[in-house]
């Protein structure tokens, strides 16, 4: 599947690469932001939430404060769990009885990156407690990430590095041929976008603001979706849906 060539518009191959590096941007803006939290890497959130728990019950224990430090994983972790959810209640079965004109909209490949983009600038528009814009930027990840598992590229969760790095090194050493090393220019470049989008996030959060790194990701996933949708119309850019 990675050793398969984009189509013109480049979805999933450089699509994945460009969610990668949105969620490397928010993920860092966040984190260097006031509420030092990830919002794509649940992971990082677990680990965070279930330390500062336990460093409360055993040292000091301070229900207001434990409250208060374990409040931005919680609400990173509750906001990407609800991002899922939507998406998939967005695309199930059971909305289908809305009409032909919802099952036509909801199908369209663009649909979930401008779900996705709307939870951006709404969190950016925000003026409410740093919980409130990191459950909102949490749940356009969860959006993203069921994105990327119905387009089941391997190796690109897109929110996630763990698993591209295992994809990469695995591919490296095993496989041969033409298309392994296609695969692994696409992993690598995957893990590149997000180093790189992390950079810029981090530095567009302590240059400008929290809200600002937030917007500008918002404008590039929307771009993403205007170029998907120009394709579609044209007639371009069908065959390379399902590959990878």
């Amino acid at each position: 599947m990675l050793g398969k060539r984009p189509g013109p518009v480049g979805p999933p191959k450089r699509l994945m690469v460009l969610l990668t590096a949105v969620a490397g941007w928010v993920d860092a803006a966040a984190y260097t932001g006031p509420s030092r939290v990830f919002v794509a890497n649940q992971t990082g959130n677990a680990v965070f939430l279930a330390a500062r728990l336990t460093e409360r019950s055993l040292h000091q224990p301070d229900l207001g404060r434990a409250v208060a430090e374990t409040s931005g994983p919680l609400a990173s972790i509750c906001g990407f769990c609800a991002g899922v959810l939507l998406a998939a209640v967005l695309g199930h079965q059971s909305l289908l009885g809305l009409g032909r004109a919802w099952r036509a909209l909801a199908a369209n490949r663009w649909f979930l990156l401008v779900v996705e983009a709307a939870l951006l600038v709404i969190a950016a528009a925000t003026a409410a407690p740093h919980q409130v814009p990191v459950l909102l930027i949490a749940a356009a990840m969860g959006v993203q990430s069921l994105y990327a598992a119905r387009v089941a590229l391997p190796g690109v969760p897109t929110t996630t590095l763990t698993s591209t790095l295992v994809a990469l090194i695995t591919r490296a050493v095993q496989d041969r041929g033409r298309a392994a090393r296609r695969g692994v220019r696409l992993l690598s470049l995957v893990f590149l976008a997000y180093m790189l989008g992390a950079a810029g996030g981090a530095a567009v959060t302590l240059t400008w603001s929290y809200s600002t790194a937030h917007a500008i990701a918002a404008v590039v996933l929307t771009a993403a979706a205007a170029t998907i949708v120009r394709a579609d119309l044209s007639g371009r850019g069908t065959t390379d849906d399902t590959s990878g």
